[in-house]
């Protein structure tokens, strides 16, 4: 067991939780000195599932059943797919598959069974125990009707791990070849990374650090792409309390035509303000006196730091501002690393009493499998990790170790408004801005970001296509629903012209303060191009016997129903998940049995199931 390769840890992650719980694995093998590899699935080296005899996999579920992009894109997933390689080609494997969905989505937990079916039916791999998969919603998966959340699931599937692997592998082997019993290092001691940074010599980096901004760059990633800010408008009422933004960007290279369809969405790479920054910093103070000092890696740049290029001039600072996310909420693995750092007594008012609490209370949010703690102090009044740093003053966190402990901020993916490979690329956004429990006000570090971005301004970004919309539905009637900010890949769909059959319903809270691009859809409208469907929750005058898209749609239904039965329509509907996706599912299977010939339930289910098989009824949900 003496090499990293035998063993395999590898996630596929869209928002982070995936590669979380990974980290949390990682974690835990690495204390009970098991060499492993952690990556993400598409970084993983194909050549190295010929040595690999453990695979421990975490993949949640986007789009449309699809793997994330650090699962489906890279070699490994390609390499996999091949028809060429055997049915025994991966039998040297013992597999386990843990899965993060959200059953409100009809592709529930998809994507880690497309690893199952590959990787375990077609390839020969052997499961050490039956796939688990965790549902966010509570109401399928391993954890149905519990009440229980995802981290329940990922408790039993570390548990069952664990105990498969200490029961084959009791004892380890020093360097020396003495043979000891597996026990577990010591939690107080920090495991450094194989890569972490230090300063650099004058060698390595010849010019001094500056700590503005004028010479900023970034590196290594050349898939990267920038642009400048063409419009940045707010398109609802001043009044209104959710801000929207019509924002639109083109490539600084006139040259370079941007390839994208509807349902593609743009990737911006966004970074923190200077205050929050500087803030941080007051709070490590011990940073300040390198914090504008040039560094290096002691081993090369890790590779969750690759996407989006990083950061020149190498500093502290510039690393806080561009990588780090130090406003998110911060996750189990987040305390596992840094809570034997609480060492600071200077700061503590009550000595070592205290010191001794904030260790205690933090090494809980770290390991409780409960979690309930975690949950009410993080969660629920969305605390950032800066401000579980202003809580916790005896945490005094090593430099060196930063991206390690921390976070990296990820890009945001947005729906793309334009018409296909418009060079103004157009985006809808709603800026995240609201109250919490605490009455503090937080804000979407990315979404705040282009709220203050200005004509002219530079933008990092990479196009990301979905295919959304298979070419064999061109042509077809197409029944497109949205409530509010939801309209972006509708209004690219209409833009593309792939049907002269649309059926346009759109959902607000009122028609003179949040009605997104209203002159846009009545012209269609008034054109034929649409036949809109307008509906406001908030607004009886303009809304008089209608509340919801449901509502409207039930309103038609005799109509919508001959569409999708007869006329084999397409319908794309996009917005916030939650209850709207179900409500609307559900008014469409009640559309099926009352008018379209349906003899009960179960058959009105499965022509709707077979309409999601067949990619006839999308839902862009997030």
């Amino acid at each position: 067991m003496s090499s990293q390769k035998k063993i395999a840890i590898l996630f596929g992650s869209e928002t982070g939780n995936a590669q979380d719980f990974a980290t949390i694995l990682s974690h835990k093998l690495q204390r009970l000195h098991f060499s492993h590899t952690l990556s993400s699935f598409s970084e993983y080296d194909p050549k190295d599932i010929l040595s690999c005899k453990y695979l421990f996999l975490f993949c949640s579920t986007t789009g449309q059943g699809e793997l994330p992009k650090n699962a489906s894109d890279g070699k490994f997933w390609s390499f996999l797919k091949k028809k060429k390689l055997p049915a025994n080609f991966l039998s040297h494997v013992n597999v386990t598959l843990f899965g993060l969905g959200d059953s409100s989505y009809p592709k529930f937990n998809y994507a880690i069974r497309k690893l199952h079916q590959r990787i375990v039916v077609q390839l020969g791999a052997k499961e050490v125990f039956d796939r688990l998969e965790a549902d966010e919603q509570s109401m399928a998966g391993s954890n149905k009707g519990t009440g229980a959340g995802v981290e329940s699931v990922y408790f039993e599937y570390e548990k069952r791990i664990l105990q498969f692997l200490k029961e084959k592998f009791p004892n380890r082997k020093l360097k020396n070849g003495e043979v000891i019993e597996r026990d577990e290092i010591d939690p107080e001691i920090y495991l450094a990374p194989y890569s972490y940074l230090t300063l650099a010599d004058e060698e390595d980096d010849p010019n001094p650090a500056a700590s503005d901004n004028s010479n900023i760059k970034f590196e290594g990633d050349k898939s990267m792409k920038y642009g400048k800010v063409i419009k940045n408008e707010r398109i609802t009422d001043p009044e209104h309390f959710q801000d929207v933004r019509q924002f639109i960007f083109k490539n600084n290279d006139e040259s370079v035509n941007d390839i994208y369809y509807p349902g593609d969405t743009a990737a911006i790479y966004s970074y923190n303000t200077d205050l929050a920054v500087e803030q941080f910093l007051e709070n490590q103070s011990h940073w300040l006196e390198v914090a504008d000092k040039p560094l290096k890696f002691t081993n090369g740049i890790p590779s969750h730091l690759r996407d989006g290029g990083i950061v020149k001039p190498l500093t502290i600072r510039n690393l806080l501002k561009y990588h780090c996310d130090i406003m998110s909420i911060p996750r189990t693995s987040f305390f596992m690393k840094m809570w034997t750092f609480a060492t600071d007594v200077t700061r503590m008012e009550r000595g070592e009493e205290q010191l001794n609490d904030q260790r205690d209370k933090l090494k809980e949010f770290a390991y409780d499998e409960d979690m309930q703690e975690l949950y009410d102090y993080c969660n629920r009044p969305r605390r950032s990790i800066l401000e579980v740093l202003d809580d916790f003053l005896s945490v005094r966190l090593p430099w060196k170790y930063m991206l390690d402990y921390l976070p990296i901020i990820k890009p945001r993916y947005y729906s793309i408004s334009s018409g296909p490979c418009n060079p103004q690329i157009e985006l809808t956004v709603a800026i995240v801005k609201y109250r919490t429990i605490l009455r503090k006000i937080r804000k979407g570090v990315c979404s705040d970001f282009i709220a203050h971005l200005n004509t002219n301004d530079q933008v990092r970004y990479k196009i990301i296509s979905n295919n959304l919309i298979r070419k064999s539905y061109h042509g077809k009637p197409m029944i497109l629903v949205s409530p509010g900010v939801g309209i972006a890949p509708l209004m690219s769909v209409v833009k593309a012209n792939v049907s002269n059959d649309i059926h346009f319903f759109f959902g607000c809270r009122f028609k003179d303060k949040d009605y997104l691009y209203q002159d846009i859809l009545e012209k269609w409208n008034s054109e034929n191009k649409i036949m809109l469907h307008p509906v406001f929750s908030r607004d009886r005058e303009n809304s008089p016997d209608t509340k919801y898209v449901q509502d409207v749609l039930w309103k038609l239904g005799q109509e919508m129903t001959d569409l999708i039965v007869k006329d084999n329509a397409l319908m794309l509907l996009c917005g916030a998940s939650g209850k709207m996706p179900v409500q609307v599912r559900l008014t469409v299977i009640e559309m099926l049995k009352k008018w379209g010939n349906f003899a009960d339930d179960d058959a009105a289910r499965k022509y709707l199931k077979e309409m999601e098989r067949d990619d006839r009824y999308l839902q862009e949900t997030w």
